[in-house]
């Protein structure tokens, strides 16, 4: 009768290292955890305060029925936050190309924020319209 117990208590200790082992493997996936990281969008913004474009370059904190807020680094040594809505994207228009699944095109606006310094006169705000043309996902 202890054999039987032994033998039962071994069949069950595997089993249940065999379900941490499989959770662990879920976990510990790295391609399952680089999924989960938001993707890196491409675009430019037109300053309504300087007047040229700049080069946009922001990641997706929230999206709500197709507005997304984006928080990222404008090419003018700027920290911007981005409010957007996705007015077209190829991948759900079924494109299945490589590198033309990546496109999606959102408009939307921007304000940021430069050149931090010790008085408020070297400080630079800017505000304009925005364009995100990629969305990079590793």
């Amino acid at each position: 009768m202890k054999k039987i117990f032994v033998i039962l208590g071994i069949c069950l200790a595997l089993i249940g290292c065999r379900e941490v082992k499989s959770a662990m493997a879920d976990t510990l996936s790295i391609s399952k955890q680089l999924q989960k990281l938001p993707g890196l969008k491409q675009g430019i913004a037109f300053s309504l305060i300087e007047n040229e474009v700049n080069y946009l370059s922001t990641i997706e904190l929230a999206n709500y029925k197709g507005f997304t807020a984006e928080v990222g680094y404008s090419s003018k040594d700027k920290i911007v936050g981005v409010v957007s809505y996705q007015i077209l994207k190829l991948k759900d228009l079924g494109v299945t190309l490589p590198i033309l699944n990546l496109i999606e095109f959102n408009l939307g606006i921007y304000g940021g924020y430069g050149r931090i310094g010790i008085s408020s006169e070297q400080n630079e705000a800017d505000y304009g319209l925005s364009a995100t043309l990629i969305n990079v996902k590793f």
